[in-house]
């Protein structure tokens, strides 16, 4: 199915003196002039162009250089192909045991036909935070044409967390927005954002700029689709926003955003809301550390398992490769951690890595590669089974999930589908169909103690769950193309 590509002395494991985690961050895009496959390893800082090494950061700090990228900020204009991201140069451990950030960097590069790489702005530690904190890390880029700027956001870190713009004829960085703001999409002279929000302290919203004017506006108060009338705030973990048809579609952990501009209109549906025991949290969030791509005007997004989980794989496929599509998104297949992502019309090229980010400071990298996948392999149907487990634990009807719904699991494209629920004590489960188009459809069913069978093949679009009474409960999906 798919092809590994080999990079120029890319070796697994490697070696990069105190650096962060044991996963492996490949971004990747295609050079605008030259059409170099560029390929950044944000892990052990080095960037390559059609498989050969061209730059280590020779620009920023000293040896040992580590990290590069671990959020996926990648543009291009017209002649250069932007990268962004964060730096240790060196590294190193504060004699209290936490990392030290005195030599942390925030930056973006550009790369040129000819694969020069310039240096076109930097943030480095100073005294004015403690030497454990860091400036914003650079977590997503967006070139535009009419003013030759890149906008830029900051969502990693404690201090100057926002949205930023910088002209690069005068390279002037401009702050224009506070907050965690995460990853962005253009439409309509305006710029929609996601919150990443990592350590919930404010809630999830859409961050509107409006780039004529300057003005902000941030909606944090969503119509929910599953109860008629009934408007939802949440604190949950930031991801990927893509546009599609008009209209804009973002996602946070466990929840999908339809967003209709031209009505103002901003409704949560469940998404893989799911209860990981770890957090009691959902498993995944969409396009959390990785590139988006479009295949033929269609987005594509990884549900990348959130930071710092350590065990998603004994319960949940780690990642679920995702096309959204305009009524339902179609899951297409599960995978190790997805990073890169970018297509050039024949291929769909990932950037792959075997676990997700998680809280291990290490002296050694994880494995990764870079894969080409045919694109008609992607646009069909999904191409493995997938096993999600949705709840296990308490079950509150009253605060569980969302409302008490929890689930949000597309069906598209699979011939099996089953629910499998244990529960500690009779209780009727209601089960809601529904697709973008905010139409919603429900069925009861009566559950026994012990476990629980019910054939879902009778549902075509997204499923979420919900009981009448509180319970102990372990359930998944199982799901078969």
């Amino acid at each position: 199915m798919g092809r590994d590509l080999i990079l120029e002395g890319f070796i697994p494991f490697d070696e990069v003196a105190l650096g962060h985690h044991s996963f492996r961050c490949l971004y990747v895009g295609f050079h605008p002039r030259s059409r170099s496959l560029i390929v950044h390893d944000g892990h052990a800082a080095r960037v390559y162009a059609d498989g050969r090494l061209i730059y280590s950061y020779e620009k920023l700090g000293a040896q040992p250089r580590v990290a590069g990228d671990t959020h996926g900020a990648m543009a291009w204009s017209r002649d250069l192909l932007f990268i962004g991201g964060w730096l240790k140069a060196p590294p190193g451990v504060l004699p209290n045991g936490l990392q030290d950030m005195r030599s942390k960097f925030s930056h973006i590069h550009a790369i040129d036909e000819a694969n020069r790489v310039d240096l076109i702005w930097w943030r480095k530690w100073d005294n004015k935070i403690p030497p454990n904190h860091w400036y914003g890390e650079v977590t997503d880029l967006l070139y535009d044409a009419h003013e030759d700027a890149v906008y830029f956001t900051r969502a990693d870190g404690h201090a100057e967390l926002g949205l930023w713009r910088i002209e690069l004829r005068e390279r002037r960085a401009e702050y224009l927005a506070e907050g965690t703001i995460y990853k962005m999409e253009l439409k309509d002279d305006k710029i929609y954002a996601t919150l990443f929000n990592p350590a919930l302290m404010e809630d999830s919203a859409i961050v509107i700029y409006n780039m004529r004017d300057g003005s902000v506006n941030r909606v944090s108060e969503f119509e929910f689709a599953l109860d008629q009338g009934k408007r939802i705030k949440v604190r949950r973990r930031g991801g990927q926003i893509v546009q599609l048809q008009n209209r804009l579609i973002a996602f946070y952990a466990g929840i999908l955003v339809y967003i209709q501009p031209d009505k103002g209109r901003y409704m949560a549906f469940p998404f893989l809301e799911t209860n990981n025991p770890e957090d009691n949290m959902p498993y995944h969030v969409g396009g959390v550390r990785s590139q988006k791509a479009y295949v033929y005007g269609i987005p594509l997004v990884a549900f990348n398992p959130w930071d710092h989980l350590k065990e998603p794989s004994a319960r949940a496929d780690v990642t679920l490769l995702m096309r959204i599509d305009a009524v339902v998104p179609q899951i297409m297949a599960s995978m190790g951690f997805i990073s890169g992502m970018a297509t050039d019309g024949e291929y769909l090229y990932l950037g792959t890595s075997h676990t997700n980010h998680t809280g291990v400071y290490t002296y050694r990298s994880g494995m990764g590669g870079v894969f080409k996948v045919p694109v008609n392999k992607v646009l069909s149907k999904p191409l493995t089974p997938v096993r999600l487990w949705l709840w296990d634990g308490a079950y509150s009807k009253e605060v569980s999930g969302l409302s008490g719904w929890f689930g949000g699991i597309p069906l598209k494209g699979f011939g099996k589908r089953r629910l499998k629920v244990r529960v500690d004590r009779q209780v009727e489960l209601t089960i809601a169909e529904y697709s973008l188009s905010g139409h919603v459809r429900t069925d009861n069913y009566q559950l026994k103690g012990g476990w629980n069978v019910i054939d879902l093949e009778q549902y075509d679009d997204i499923v979420a769950f919900k009981l009448s009474d509180n319970a102990e409960v372990s359930a998944e999906v199982v799901l078969e193309p």
